[in-house]
């Protein structure tokens, strides 16, 4: 194995560690405030502050002009005097571009609930979250500038520390003084505000003191490769998520509350390829940019197969146990989404270990292909969500979001492939994936043997992810990188795992 990749493959596993760790800690602070939420609430109630956080999520997208995509890739690239210009003319862009939005639909809330959705339930959600798009965009470029610095600590403090922290306690204290509503959406949209304003202090903490000139020409090449990112993005939400304003307007704000239980519990299955993608792009652009792009696909070749087995365990609770992970958490009138679930789940699964050619593409400059790949999957996620949502309602949003991923990820294969000439999913990566269809299959026959209880449940998960993994040691042992990353660990932390390096060997 080349040095190149080893460094690449040691860059990406200590960055995706950090933000594993980060994202476990977003997600469970996230998945605790959710729960509170969705017992407090009404599920028509719910379903409304799910529309709110979606029309935040969009607002953002449109705002940030795809200027934080461009901040990743040319934070690496330019010489340090330029990296503080550059920043400040992406903030200052980003900071006029959402606060006009922000204004206009803040001030349109009441039209949009009642006109555009016609469901007058979401008008203030819509009000109070428009209000703060201004910090959601801000959030997003600043993260992006600090994802283009290979820092992160700083991502971790803000988005998955600060935030998701903010949010729990500012939503106990709206609990604890009887708020309604309004109350609830406050608590979490405020917390955009001040994990804006502390990104931007760190964002700026990781530049370079010495300020170059502005370089016009710079400037237009980062926007010229940013602006494809908005329409991306754009598509990546509607492709994601336009399915929650779809069954708002055909079956109604409790529908989108019994859906939105259904796709924030597969939202744990993104922890996987988040953490790893989040800095495996500019480390691919970087080797990219030293012409070793035979080194990249090694790098993205060597975490797939693991992609797939942690994909593979997230199935236990939410495609096997579907309905008794819904009944168990979030209580018993939201288990009409367990379906649909189970659909998603599959779908997220495919999507962790597929989702890694999209930052090869965006490490090749390829952010056309990027949009293309977007809008295709969007323009079929509408077309599907609108022929299925009337007939087989939330079921038929999570067949149509699995698709539209497929369609996706599966435009990216083929680009890098047609590229390249190669991709990162092997028999190798797919060997533990066969492994799983009967393992979870055999699995689903003896559910009803199961207890009917959150203890229960988390223990045949627990014992059942150690079956399998176990397994597929087994059956197809360790490759040459996971033995390196092994014999890292072991040396940079000083450990002996002593009785454990024989079984290391023999797998190897």
């Amino acid at each position: 194995m080349s040095r190149d990749r080893n460094q690449a493959v040691r860059d990406i596993v200590k960055g995706a560690s950090v933000v594993s760790i980060g994202l476990f800690v977003e997600l469970l602070i996230a998945f605790i405030a959710q729960v509170i939420a969705a017992r407090y609430l009404s599920v028509t109630g719910f379903g409304s502050l799910i529309t709110g956080t979606a029309f935040l999520n969009v607002g953002a997208i449109v705002a940030g002009l795809g200027l934080g995509s461009g901040l990743t890739r040319y934070l690496p690239r330019v010489d340090e005097p330029s990296k503080r210009s550059i920043v400040e003319v992406t903030v200052g862009i980003t900071a006029l571009m959402s606060f006009a939005l922000g204004v206009v639909l803040a001030l349109h809330a009441e039209f949009i609930g009642t006109v555009v959705f016609n469901d007058p339930s979401v008008v203030t959600s819509i009000a109070i979250f428009s209000a703060a798009i201004p910090f959601a965009a801000l959030l997003n470029v600043s993260i992006g500038g600090i994802r283009g610095q290979q820092n992160s600590r700083y991502r971790v403090y803000v988005k998955n520390i600060l935030q998701p922290s903010l949010r729990f306690v500012l939503l106990i204290v709206a609990i604890a003084l009887g708020l309604d509503q309004t109350g609830i959406a406050g608590a979490y949209a405020l917390p955009y505000v001040a994990s804006a304003l502390i990104a931007l202090v760190l964002l700026y903490r990781t530049l370079p003191a010495a300020r170059g000139s502005f370089d016009r020409d710079l400037t237009i090449d980062m926007t010229r490769y940013s602006l494809p990112f908005t329409l991306s993005d754009l598509a990546g939400f509607v492709y994601r998520s336009i399915d929650v304003f779809l069954v708002l307007r055909f079956l109604g704000s409790a529908a989108v509350g019994t859906y939105g239980i259904a796709y924030a519990a597969v939202s744990f299955m993104g922890v996987f390829s988040t953490a790893f993608n989040y800095l495996a792009s500019p480390v691919a652009s970087e080797l990219e940019k030293n012409d070793t792009a035979s080194v990249v696909i090694g790098t993205f070749r060597s975490i797939t197969r693991w992609l797939v087995i942690a994909s593979a365990c997230a199935l236990i609770p939410l495609g096997v146990f579907a309905s008794e992970f819904i009944a168990g958490i979030y209580g018993s009138e939201y288990v009409g989404g367990s379906t649909a679930l189970v659909i998603l789940a599959i779908g997220f699964a495919i999507k962790n270990v597929l989702s890694v050619h999209g930052p090869i593409l965006e490490a090749l400059g390829r952010s056309k292909e990027l949009s293309f790949n977007s809008v295709v999957a969007a323009v079929s996620n509408v077309l599907l969500n609108v022929a299925l949502i009337p007939s087989f309602g939330i079921v038929g949003a999570a067949v149509a979001t699995v698709l539209a991923f497929l369609v996706r990820d599966g435009l990216a294969v083929w680009q890098v492939y047609r590229y390249l000439g190669t991709v990162p999913v092997t028999r190798e990566s797919l060997g533990p994936a066969l492994l799983a269809v009967p393992f979870l299959f055999l699995l689903a026959l003896v559910a009803d043997s199961v207890p009917i209880s959150l203890f229960w449940l988390l223990s045949v998960t627990t014992v059942a992810a150690l079956l399998y993994v176990s397994g597929v040691l087994v059956l197809f042992g360790l490759s040459e990188t996971e033995v390196m990353i092994v014999r890292s660990i072991e040396e940079k932390y000083g450990l002996d795992l002593g009785p454990v390096d024989p079984i290391i060997d023999r797998l190897s």
